[in-house]
């Protein structure tokens, strides 16, 4: 047993030990109330029931007086006697005037400011209505005296005896009450003969007035009922509230209306400044003053180049010291030069100080988005580098043989490449010595750098700068520049490069001397449409030249037929003709005149077509960018030019995006029979392949849109409705693969292909 208690010992004591240690005393530590809530909150909580309480009685009190209120107009109405004008001894109820009588007492306490609003006001005595005898009668008793109900100054409590209730009458209630506002003043009405205000500090407040009819007469809404009426707004800080909401809200349209005149006022002005502005795009400095090469500024006076443009004044003092840069500047004001140039001056240094190498390096790389584009500026690097012997250039693109690209590389070593991003990362990932040549990098060049960021060619160009050195410039170019679009240039641009903007912040993206027009009509009637306007336009513009953007490189080759079946002197380019082809159709728009060029977007960003008259835009573009890309084609340096965007009525939503441009919205022309019999007997000549190639690709283009594409059965209803106008008698089928990629699989209307 003794054995027992010995072991037993250590354990109480370990007991012992844990109690002390884990055991708190009172006295220290936070306190918290039920709830977990500190002291502080458990305070304000309390106080806040206990006002929502007090709020929550006195509103009852107000609906039992409006309740005694009803009863004794009822009761006077019917002609019965006022069941409460008794005295009230005892435990009876009190009669309206007692009830008054507390109510004034208690909403007369300091703090109770905030019960009143706007309408707990007296009522303005309506005028005496005639009887068919000739005699008046008052359709409210005479008003009442507040002044003989509450006496002077907030103090009510040890006054209440000196009011005389059985002076006052029982008709008073249907007169008037009294009013207050934020500071619990009050003042009698207007009628009275007695100007003398009771407010404690000698300010006045205008009573309101409540006309409603009730039981067929102009009864008055009194009490509870005129403050609540049909909006319960207190009026706590205003001087002058409105009489009703909806003098509010004309108020407020009104604001709205004021606004958007100041808008298109300031849209004006901003035109006109920006019209003056463009009446010359070029400025007073020459290039022979910017410090470039003497044999440039030769190869500028031989092509007539003296003065710089506003652009390239600006780009031109930034790119030249060597510092990363990123221009956005609008289309057709020599962006290209302000690039070239700097390009140039580079390789000239760099040349100069390596003289002893084994392989040539390439010391500048131009990237663009489109294969006429890089052909573009191949041809006034060309022009440039004239009286530059030692400095070459060549051109990588696809559509063209890789081998005599790569035999071209080899043999004639070029400081200067100009390629698109695809075409580029096939010859650096062939391992053919491109990757090791590009090593000398010098400067990095992005024409259009806004669509090459974007994301179908975000990762060929981020493959591309793991390629080159670190230290290198790179100068980025665009004429739109998404937010996206900016945050993603940190790829390519260092952290402190500068940010040139010769567009402007507020300004309108487009040229002030290109009108812009919209129609809104069917989209089975798109294809009568352009060819009415080209027509009107022919005739119009004798040296006429349009290009006409469609969605897609199908849709375009169903256009090009339709209007060449018509004998219009049309020609088309998009992705599906061949390189040549499309280089050489560039080369005879360029130069020609009295031509109609029916293109996709391959057309769409950097091409520099002189003395294009119209733009028509048929469809939906991709997004915001691409419709100011394509309206740049026309209006280029400084001169005039004409804008038409088509839309579908289930397209309209697209002119949100445009509300800063100044688009204006047209009525539906009208069209002429003959034309539509034209474009039918036209239809029944093309080719079927090319109508079920265009179905397909129209398909495919507004599936691929975000509104358009998420209900697929309106898709597939409205895809149907364009294979009717083009001539179809039943829609083409897709592949199985293809409609499961598109989501198109269950979709009634859409015939799968077995």
């Amino acid at each position: 047993m003794s054995a027992s208690m010995l072991m037993e010992r250590p354990r109480q004591f370990s007991k012992l030990l844990c109690r002390l240690i884990l055991t708190r005393p009172m006295g220290g530590g936070p306190r918290t109330f039920p709830g977990g809530v500190s002291k502080w909150k458990w305070k304000r909580m309390h106080e806040k029931r206990a006002k929502e309480k007090e709020k929550r009685l006195l509103d009852q009190e107000k609906q039992l007086y409006e309740a005694r209120l009803r009863s004794k107009i009822r009761a006077k109405v019917a002609g019965k006697p006022d069941p409460f004008s008794g005295t009230g001894t005892g435990h009876n109820p009190m009669n309206p005037n007692q009830h008054l009588k507390v109510l004034a007492d208690r909403f007369m306490k300091e703090g109770a400011e905030d019960l009143w609003n706007e309408k707990d006001g007296p009522i303005v005595e309506p005028p005496p209505s005639v009887r068919p005898d000739g005699t008046t009668r008052s359709i409210a008793p005479p008003p009442l005296d507040l002044r003989k109900l509450i006496s002077k100054g907030r103090d009510l409590a040890g006054k209440r005896d000196s009011v005389n209730l059985s002076n006052l009458g029982g008709n008073y209630v249907g007169s008037r009450n009294y009013s207050a506002q934020s500071r619990g003043r009050f003042r009698r009405n207007d009628s009275s003969s007695d100007d003398s205000d009771f407010d404690s500090d000698g300010e006045s407040v205008q009573p309101f007035s409540n006309e409603n009819s009730k039981f067929g007469r102009n009864v008055m809404r009194f009490g509870s009922s005129a403050s609540l009426g049909k909006y319960d707004m207190k009026i706590i800080k205003r001087r002058v509230p409105l009489n009703s909401l909806d003098d509010e809200n004309d108020f407020q349209q009104q604001v709205e209306v004021i606004r958007s005149e100041l808008n298109k006022k300031k849209a004006v002005e901003i035109e006109r400044e920006e019209s003056q502005k463009e009446v010359s795009i070029l400025s007073e400095k020459r290039f022979d003053e910017c410090g470039i090469s003497p044999l440039t500024v030769k190869a500028l006076t031989s092509a007539g180049y003296v003065k710089m443009t506003r652009v390239q004044e600006v780009a031109l003092s930034v790119c030249l010291e060597g510092k990363d840069a990123l221009v956005k500047a609008k289309t057709g004001t020599g962006k290209t030069a302000a690039f070239l140039l700097p390009a140039i001056e580079a390789v000239v240094k760099a040349m100069a100080s390596n003289t002893n190498q084994r392989v040539s390096p390439v010391f500048v790389l131009i990237l663009c988005p489109t294969r006429e584009l890089a052909s573009q500026i191949a041809a006034e690097t060309n022009v440039l580098l004239r009286y530059h012997d030692g400095i070459g250039m060549q051109t990588l693109v696809g559509g063209t043989r890789f081998k005599e690209d790569q035999k071209c590389l080899e043999s004639n070593p070029c400081q200067i490449i100009v390629a698109t991003p695809g075409r580029l990362l096939d010859h650096i990932e062939n391992k053919s010595g491109l990757s090791v040549r590009l090593m000398g990098l010098k400067m990095l060049i992005l024409d259009e750098a806004g669509y090459l960021l974007d994301l179908g060619f975000r990762k060929d160009i981020e493959k591309i700068v793991d390629c080159l050195p670190r230290r290198r410039q790179s100068l980025l170019f665009t004429a739109t520049l998404p937010k996206e679009v900016r945050r993603v240039s940190q790829l390519v641009l260092q952290k402190d490069h500068i940010f040139v903007d010769t567009v402007g912040l507020g300004s309108v993206e487009t040229h002030a001397k290109v009108k812009q027009s919209c129609f809104v009509v069917q989209h089975e009637l798109h294809f009568q449409i352009v060819h009415q306007l080209l027509m009107e336009h022919i005739s119009e513009s004798p040296d006429y030249k349009v290009i006409v953007f469609c969605t897609t490189g199908m849709v375009t080759s169903l256009l090009y037929h339709v209007l060449h079946e018509m004998k219009m002197n049309v020609k088309e380019i998009h992705s599906r003709k061949p390189q040549l082809y499309r280089t050489r159709i560039s080369e005879e728009f360029r130069v020609s005149k009295r031509l109609i060029l029916v293109t996709s977007d391959v057309s769409a960003r950097g091409m520099n077509y002189p003395d294009v008259t119209l733009v028509i835009q048929v469809g939906i573009p991709s997004d915001r960018e691409q419709y100011i890309n394509r309206l740049g084609r026309t209006g280029r340096e400084g001169k005039e030019g004409r804008g038409i965007l088509l839309l579908a009525p289930w397209e309209e939503y697209f002119l949100d995006e445009l509300k800063d441009l100044p688009l204006e919205k047209f009525p539906s022309l009208q069209l002429d029979r003959d034309t539509k019999l034209k474009i039918d007997d036209s239809m029944t000549k093309i080719d079927t392949s090319i109508k079920e190639a265009a179905f397909h690709a129209w398909l495919g283009y507004y599936n691929s849109i975000r509104e358009t594409g998420r209900d697929k059965t309106t898709l597939v209803e409205l895809a149907n409705k364009f294979c009717e106008s083009i001539g179809l008698q039943k829609p083409p089928s897709l592949f199985r693969k293809t409609a499961l990629k598109m989501g198109l699989k269950d979709i009634p209307g859409i015939r799968i292909r077995k």
